[in-house]
């Protein structure tokens, strides 16, 4: 029974260390990354998405290609979790700029942008 105990307690070492090595313990239950993609429907190409300090000073590209009318991004993945700012470029007759709130909780979020009558910029999550 003292070699079995021996075993067992090598066996829980190992199997300790291995998932103390393989990253912290909070992103097993907590995704620390957003991965998002955007749908336009505004009408006007969408040329930058932007995520904008709390303080207003600084702003941080988050998405820098163009997405035409009527597409659908590819996903982009960033180490944003929290609640921001956001800007959104995009060009009708001149380049035009949209402000928002968005809470980045991490996991996948799918955005579709679209216009409100009054020609300012309106998005949902899916």
């Amino acid at each position: 029974m003292s070699m079995f105990l021996k075993h067992l307690s090598v066996l829980m070492f190992l199997l300790i260390s291995c998932f103390a090595l393989s990253g912290c313990i909070s992103h097993w239950f907590e995704d620390s990354t957003t991965r998002l993609q955007i749908e336009n429907r505004t009408g006007a190409d969408i040329i930058e998405f932007d995520i904008i300090s709390e303080d207003g000073r600084s702003t941080r590209p988050w998405i820098q290609d163009t997405i035409r009318d009527s597409s659908v991004s590819r996903v982009y993945e960033a180490d944003w979790v929290g609640d921001f700012k956001g800007q959104i470029l995009y060009v009708d007759s001149r380049v035009e700029r949209g402000w928002f709130d968005i809470s980045l909780s991490g996991g996948s979020l799918y955005l579709v942008f679209t216009r409100n009558p009054d020609g300012t910029l309106h998005f949902e999550s899916r």
